[in-house]
């Protein structure tokens, strides 16, 4: 069974998987301002390593909100 959830980075260290929009926000609630790398990653069972490819990012405002922005047409 195919598996599919997303990624927030923070360089190399991964920050966390979510599998939806509230769930990455919730990721970045004690993070720095700033623009975070989100992936997309797809597993096709429970001992496959998946794949993963560039969503777009995840941006933290000093004022503690955060929205996501794809870089994905057509989402």
């Amino acid at each position: 069974m195919m598996t599919t959830f997303y990624r927030v980075r923070r360089g190399d260290q991964i920050l966390g998987d979510g599998g939806t929009s509230k769930e990455i926000q919730a990721l970045l609630d004690d993070a720095d301002p700033g623009e975070y790398p989100v992936e997309v990653v797809t597993l096709d069972g429970p001992i496959d390593p998946g794949h993963s490819r560039h969503w777009g990012k995840a941006i933290k405002h000093a004022d503690g909100s955060i929205h996501l922005e794809s870089d994905q047409p057509g989402e």
